[in-house]
C-alpha cells in the first residue's frame, strides 16, 4: 500500500502543503488503504478496517464525486488531475501511471452486459471521457476529452470522438 502511495504521490510533483487541499489525493489514499484491507485473509482481522474502509470510501465519494472501489485494480502512480464525477467500476483494471480528468466514466456498458476495460500503463483519459464495456486500451494511449471508447484501442495510439477512433499511432 506505502509503496504504491508512494509512486501516487510523487506524480504531483515536490510535496507542499497546497497538496493536502487535493481532492484527488484524497481519493488515491483512501482507495489504497481499501485495496490494502481487502488483502487481509483473516476474516476477523479484516472486519473493522473494512467497515471503516466502507465509511470512508463513501465520505470520499459523497464529498468529491470521485468513486473508486478498493476491488478496482489499478496500478501504482495513478493521477488525477482535476476532481469531480468520477466513476470507476468495480471490475476496473488499470495499469501504471494513469491519469484520468473530471467528468471520466469507466465501466460496463449495461443493459446485462457484462465485463470492464482493461486498461495499459501510461494512459490519459481525457476530461469527460467514457471508457465502456469489456475492451482493452493498449500502454501509451491518449484518449480525448469527451470521447465514448466502445471498441479496443491498441497501443501507442490517440483516440476522439463518438465513438472514438483513432487519429494518431507511433
Amino acid at each position: 500500500m506505502f509503496s504504491n502511495l508512494s509512486v501516487d504521490l510523487k506524480r504531483y510533483g515536490k510535496f507542499t502543503p497546497y497538496l493536502i487541499f487535493e481532492q484527488g489525493i484524497w481519493a488515491i489514499v483512501i482507495y489504497r488503504f481499501g485495496s490494502w484491507v481487502n488483502g487481509f485473509k483473516v476474516p476477523i482481522l479484516r472486519l473493522i478496517p473494512k467497515i471503516i474502509a466502507f465509511f470512508l470510501f463513501k465520505m470520499i465519494e459523497m464529498s468529491t464525486g470521485i468513486s473508486i472501489p478498493a476491488s478496482a485494480k489499478i496500478g501504482k502512480g495513478f493521477y488525477i488531475g482535476h476532481f469531480g464525477n468520477i466513476i470507476l467500476h468495480s471490475d476496473v483494471t488499470m495499469g501504471e501511471n494513469c491519469s484520468i480528468g473530471p467528468g471520466v466514466l469507466i465501466g460496463t456498458r449495461g443493459l446485462g452486459n457484462q465485463g470492464a476495460p482493461q486498461i495499459g500503463n501510461n494512459v490519459y483519459i481525457g476530461v469527460g471521457a467514457k471508457v465502456l464495456g469489456n475492451i482493452k486500451i493498449g500502454n501509451n494511449v491518449k484518449i480525448g476529452a469527451n470521447a465514448v471508447v466502445i471498441n479496443d484501442i491498441p497501443d501507442n495510439a490517440t483516440v476522439v470522438g463518438i465513438p472514438a477512433r483513432v487519429i494518431e499511432r507511433k
